[in-house]
């Protein structure tokens, strides 16, 4: 019985360490991980078209090809113009940040708080985020705002990992044959099968839904008359891979847009009227149809979700920090062993 509690405090420890140091090696390595991270995300994003392709016979290396040069095309296109909407954004900030605190100080009143006292609480809340190395809005936007080319850049190793990936994609399972022996690697190919298809159903589907409710919520803007609509539908085709609480943080900056831009209170309760009905059709009626149950990840899990990734990556942790916790989920619902972990980090 002794024997056995020892064994079990041992098999913590070294359970322990390996996490440590896997966070250590991720945190130093950041340079590679986050590329490769995204690279492989976008490797399932891209799996039903490529499947799709499948069915008219095309090559392999051309399907790849094809849907990589279309991703490309959307990025750069997309890229150009929202960069142009961040720049100009990130021009006006100033008349912006005064015209929010000329409306604050209005709010402020009923709290028995001055303009000062406000602004001093914001910037200890955003030197928490600078020390804990997640950065601002304002810092984002201004990142959005840089060379394009610069992004291009930095996007060249996210490529080269996803083509890499793209062209493993059919041949590993022979690989692993041969290595192991047909018996010896079905389990493993059986196990990794099931996961690779849960994941890529799910990214597929839930960047096909974040793609049509970022296009509306531009559209919709764009209709009201709401400046930076594509910067605004952009920022909510990503905050759309955040359940729970990503739609609504989605809804707040247009709406600020709107408020300031036109001063009346109605025009922007109206636009913000508009956006959450979108968000509650895409949310309670087409995300559920074409997606079942979904991840079904608890509020709690995704809040202790964006603040890990993002003391580790930064913004761009915070951007993956869901899909990849739902790699995670989806992977542990697929061994008997670990779906009571699982089932701890669901919703239910």
């Amino acid at each position: 019985m002794e024997k056995s509690g020892t064994n079990g405090v041992q098999n913590s420890a070294a359970w322990l360490i390996i996490t440590v140091l896997s966070v250590i090696i991720l945190k130093s390595l950041d340079f590679i991980f986050i590329p490769f991270s995204i690279a492989l995300l976008v490797f399932f994003a891209l799996g039903i078209p490529v499947d799709f392709l499948k069915r008219f016979r095309i090559p392999s290396w051309l399907r790849i090809m094809l849907v990589v040069l279309a991703m490309l095309g959307v990025i750069y296109l997309c890229g150009r113009l929202v960069q142009a909407n961040a720049q100009e954004f990130v021009r006006q900030l100033p008349q912006l940040e005064k015209k929010f605190w000329d409306y604050t100080a209005q709010g402020l009143g009923f709290f028995d708080m001055n303009v000062d006292e406000a602004k001093t609480m914001i910037a200890a809340f955003v030197g928490n985020l600078d020390g804990a190395g997640i950065m601002p809005v304002g810092g984002v936007l201004k990142k959005l705002g840089a060379s394009f080319f610069e992004f291009l850049g930095n996007f060249f190793w996210v490529l080269l990992f996803l083509g890499f990936i793209l062209a493993e994609r059919e041949s590993w399972e022979g690989r692993l044959v041969k290595a192991l022996g047909r018996e010896r690697s079905e389990a493993a190919l059986a196990a990794g099968s099931r996961i690779s298809q849960a994941i890529e159903h799910y990214l597929g589907l839930k960047t096909m839904i974040s793609l049509i409710t970022g296009g509306m919520a531009a559209l919709i803007l764009w209709l009201f008359g709401v400046e930076f609509a594509l910067l605004w539908g952009v920022l909510t085709f990503f905050l759309n891979f955040i359940p729970n609480i990503g739609s609504l943080i989605a809804t707040v900056p247009p709406v600020a847009m709107a408020l300031f831009q036109f001063g009346s209170v109605r025009h922007a309760l109206l636009v913000a009227g508009v956006l959450i009905l979108l968000q509650m059709v895409v949310g309670n009626f087409l995300e559920p149809k074409l997606m079942g149950t979904g991840l079904n990840l608890s509020p709690l899990v995704v809040l202790l979700a964006l603040i890990f990734w993002g003391w580790l990556w930064g913004p761009v942790g915070m951007l993956l920090a869901v899909p990849l916790t739902a790699v995670v989920k989806i992977a542990l619902e697929q061994n008997e062993a670990t779906r009571p972990v699982a089932g701890i980090m669901s919703g239910e």
